[in-house]
């Protein structure tokens, strides 16, 4: 999770964004319990991640 945090931090800097798709349902839990979904762009499927939701 920290990889991501940081991988996150410098797209960001880069005026990038990190979007995340096709979470299974304990992935998809974690990242709420740690409101890490309030970071990241989370997307049901690939294209909708790269089509921005």
């Amino acid at each position: 999770m920290g990889v991501l945090v940081s991988l996150s931090k410098k797209i960001r800097e880069q005026g990038g964004e990190l979007r995340l798709a096709n979470l299974n349902e304990d992935l998809r839990t974690l990242f709420e319990l740690t409101k890490l979904d309030t970071l990241f762009n989370i997307a049901d499927t690939r294209d909708a991640a790269l089509t921005g939701f």
